[in-house]
């Protein structure tokens, strides 16, 4: 007997146009929280500097802290684009169900950790108010890059709950 033709989700569920435009929404947070800053620091009143996730993590790099780099880099830019390019793959592709499952179940446990880089801009601001001469702000992009970190999660459910139903 011939093994069962596969069908992606999309062919699967050829009127969900609400996954392709969640996907660009999506990408279009995540381009623009890497480019607005994330976080201001004003020290005194003569120095005051603003970094974005991208600059961040360049001038991290620039002044030697790799690992720290490294790790900026890897949650905040490459494992968010990685998991919409994996969405997106896992819409158009043709997997098996339990392949779909098991991509979709490690998305949604490594995607968790997205979040990291809100709760360090979250704890710099409380240090930074609570005395000395440094002062710290979050801005726009923090909430550009939050709110494209809950919608990829919001995204990845919804698409185990389709891929679930797929067999039915």
């Amino acid at each position: 007997m011939p093994p069962k033709s596969r069908k992606s989700l999309w062919q699967h569920y050829p009127r969900r146009w609400d996954i392709p435009v969640y996907l660009l929404c999506v990408l279009g947070l995540l381009v623009t929280a890497q480019c607005l800053p994330v976080l201001a620091i004003k020290k005194f009143v003569f120095w005051k500097s603003s970094y974005s996730l991208w600059s961040g993590t360049i001038g991290l790099f620039r002044t030697g802290h790799f690992g720290l780099g490294a790790i900026l880099f890897t949650f905040s830019i490459l494992f968010p684009f990685s998991k919409l390019a994996i969405l997106l793959a896992l819409w158009c592709g043709h997997f098996t169900q339990q392949q779909l499952l098991k991509v979709l179940k490690w998305l949604e446990f490594l995607g968790r950790w997205s979040m990291m880089d809100v709760f360090v801009v979250a704890i710099i601001v409380v240090i930074a108010k609570s005395g000395g001469a440094l002062q710290a702000s979050p801005k726009i992009g923090i909430y550009f890059f939050a709110t494209a970190i809950i919608l990829s999660l919001l995204l990845t459910m919804h698409i185990k709950r389709l891929a679930q139903h797929m067999g039915k």
